[in-house]
């Protein structure tokens, strides 16, 4: 089975984390987000992977390669001007000739697509879309089922005084051939806000099946945070540290260096070579790879990117340290998103702001 990862986004709510990188390419528990969508899919059987790309298509291509790392063959498609959902696929539409599964590359999705393959092949459907439920359906395309999990009702991100249902589209299709013909060629066309409404109007049977494992949008910071949490609750355990205080649920990487007297409050995530000093707190966080944190420092609810330095004594709360930031001595940074390169001097406190890549932070305090 052939499958299209639709990966060409920006995600400018996400901005800076996505100045030097594309939105597919952020980091979720020690994979970036593409890479949880593409296993989902290997382990559903799929040999064949197309790739539609746009902005920083080379980081992407570099990052996922052709891959041999997953067992499957992935080959790219670009996009010069953006084509929407569906126009993206019926550039590739060469590409398909069978059953084929359209999944996006930027959305947290460790999930079991057999189960909605399977599902679909048994109701001879044409097009049936993985679901999930949420606290807040505005945001997304809603849909409504009958007791057959066929498809009645569709309506995408519904004011709140219509909403008819906490089901939502979660962005993974299973699609015969056939609905390709629906899509028009050298336009810009969307399979939630165009295809799927068309083939409700026209008699032409949806299904959806609520699809088991962790999915979660990651469009906004906030939403980073969180999935990188709900990912190490997946897959860390309690572990034992000799001289730490441990408490929660942990992953924890190789030629990882943690000191006495570090505390550590799961979930956490803690990468490979990564040092730890003493007297400092980790609480629900993640730090990345080749991260080294001084003596004293807390850290709470907050994602650092690989190769970061923390400074003494300084506090992270609620914030977002993308890769090779220096944070220097004292420093407190609060509910930030902080761009990758970025250096904050000694004693600066940052507060509600996001900062651009590149940066040198040398007055104090800045509010967002």
């Amino acid at each position: 089975m052939k499958a299209v990862i639709l990966a060409g986004g920006e995600g400018t709510r996400l901005r800076p984390l996505t100045e030097k990188r594309p939105k597919p390419l952020i980091p979720i528990g020690g994979s970036s987000c593409v890479e949880y969508v593409i296993n989902s899919l290997v382990e559903a059987g799929v040999k064949q992977i197309i790739i539609t790309t746009a902005y920083m298509s080379d980081k992407l291509i570099r990052s996922i390669g052709a891959g041999n790392k997953f067992n499957t063959s992935i080959v790219y498609s670009f996009e010069d001007t953006p084509a929407g959902t569906a126009g993206a696929v019926k550039n590739i539409e060469g590409f398909i000739d069978s059953t084929f599964i359209v999944a996006s590359g930027d959305i947290l999705a460790d999930v079991d697509i057999k189960s909605l393959i399977e599902f679909h092949k048994s109701k001879g459907a044409k097009a049936t879309m993985a679901l999930t439920t949420v606290q807040n359906p505005t945001e997304f395309g809603i849909v409504g089922i009958d007791e057959n999990g066929r498809v009645v009702r569709f309506l995408e991100k519904p004011k709140k005084e219509d909403v008819f249902s906490n089901l939502v589209n979660a962005g993974v299709y299973v699609l015969e051939p056939e609905v390709l013909q629906l899509i028009p060629k050298n336009e810009k066309y969307d399979f939630s806000k165009q295809v799927f409404p068309k083939m409700l109007e026209s008699g032409l049977e949806i299904y959806g099946k609520r699809i088991e494992g962790l999915w979660m949008d990651i469009g906004r910071p906030a939403d980073m945070i969180k999935a990188n949490l709900e990912m190490v609750k997946r897959t860390g355990k309690e572990i034992h540290v000799p001289g730490a205080k441990v408490t929660g649920i942990v992953v924890l990487g190789k030629n990882t260096k943690i000191e006495h007297g570090v505390r550590i409050i799961g979930p956490c995530y803690i990468g490979d070579n990564v040092t730890v000093s003493k007297g400092t707190i980790l609480d629900s966080c993640v730090i990345s790879k080749n991260t080294v944190i001084d003596k004293g420092v807390l850290i709470k609810n907050s994602v650092i990117m690989e190769g970061c330095k923390i400074g003494w004594q300084s506090e992270i709360r609620g914030s977002i340290i993308s890769e090779r930031c220096t944070i220097e001595e004292d420093v407190k940074i609060n509910q930030s998103i902080i761009g990758d390169n970025t250096t904050i001097r000694i004693h600066s406190e940052v507060s509600d702001i996001s900062i651009s890549s590149d940066t040198v932070i040398t007055e104090s305090p800045i509010v967002g």
